[in-house]
């Protein structure tokens, strides 16, 4: 690491700490792709002349090779006693030393998502903030070691937990799968038209409206679930191990915005130590949730075998998916 970046930087051991910490912060991307090239030979040999050679290494990589790529580069790229480093884009000239504390974070974030959906729909109304931070991507590390995170908010956690029990509890309750349709794979332009079609062996009308339904009832629990906890404001932080054999991982749930504003991104775990609560709470609120999933799905399943008239076609856009070559070969 020392050597990475005095090659790039060859004063930089003789900056003061904060410094170092706003050039982490905001290092160039020229500065990072050479220090990426410095690393990738001495580490595992490769040389490298350009980005396209250091992008093509990179894909060629195992998790542990990527992980031990990570963890050097975050010494040279994290900020904080952990060395906290956000993977998702910020506005130019802004970094995580711009904001105090998650909260003040996440807050610019809405308040930037509003104005958007604002200037595109004049009639849209701003929601009120209850915190929106929703499975961002991290790296950090947590007592010395290196870690991979996600970060979220407690209703969005909830609601992803229920996402994926309800629609495996769909696929059992009316069986499915995509097939190809007729136009599937055909070229057009510089593309494939992708044109996937659900056989459901019959019911494939009852299937759609079953997702209906459980759509709008995902999104009626959550904004319940932002709103119970926003009131509450328990102020409390889930550290959640979802480590595998060759990814050190963690899941951090902030109950609300108040836990937000306890967790500063200098002091990033020292904070969510604080306020650390008892994992068994979000696991009993994820278990009783997924109760009312169940018999949600098993009511409107039996209305929907018993009353739904498949006849009845919903009006729908009809829209056509070309995915283009470049894209392609980033999916497969």
């Amino acid at each position: 690491m020392r050597r990475a970046i005095i090659s790039v930087v060859p004063d930089y051991f003789a900056w003061p700490a904060e410094i170092q910490e706003r050039y982490r912060a905001t290092m160039p991307d020229e500065d990072h792709l050479r220090i990426r090239q410095v690393l990738l030979k001495a580490l595992f040999d490769i040389k490298t002349t350009d980005r396209e050679d250091v992008e093509a290494a990179l894909d060629s990589f195992n998790d542990d090779q990527y992980l031990l790529m990570n963890s050097a580069m975050l010494r040279i790229t994290g900020i904080g006693d952990d060395y906290l480093c956000l993977n998702e884009s910020m506005a130019e000239n802004t970094s995580l030393l711009d904001f105090g504390t998650v909260y003040d974070y996440d807050y610019a974030d809405h308040l930037f998502q509003e104005s958007v959906r604002q200037k595109e729909n004049s009639a849209y109304i701003a929601k009120p903030y209850r915190g929106t931070l929703y499975y961002r991507w991290a790296r950090l590390h947590i007592n010395g070691v290196f870690h991979y995170a996600n970060l979220c908010l407690l209703a969005g956690y909830v609601n992803s937990k229920l996402e994926a029990f309800g629609f495996d509890k769909i696929s059992e309750m009316i069986p499915h799968a995509y097939v190809d349709g007729k136009n599937h794979g055909k070229r057009e332009g510089q593309g494939s038209i992708f044109d996937m079609r659900v056989d459901a062996a019959g019911l494939e009308a009852q299937l759609e409206e079953l997702k209906d339904r459980y759509y709008k009832y995902l999104i009626s629990r959550c904004e319940a679930i932002l709103d119970d906890f926003d009131a509450k404001a328990p102020k409390r932080v889930y550290l959640v191990d979802v480590s595998t054999a060759s990814e050190p991982h963690v899941d951090i749930i902030f109950t609300d915005k108040s836990a937000l504003q306890a967790v500063s991104f200098r002091q990033f775990m020292q904070g969510c130590q604080a306020i650390k609560g008892d994992s068994g709470e979000l696991t009993e609120l994820i278990e009783n949730e997924c109760q009312e999933v169940l018999d949600f799905l098993e009511k409107s399943h039996q209305d929907i075998i018993t009353n739904f008239d498949p006849k009845v076609v919903k009006l729908r856009k009809k829209r056509k998916i070309i995915i283009s070559d470049a894209a392609a070969k980033d999916l497969f």
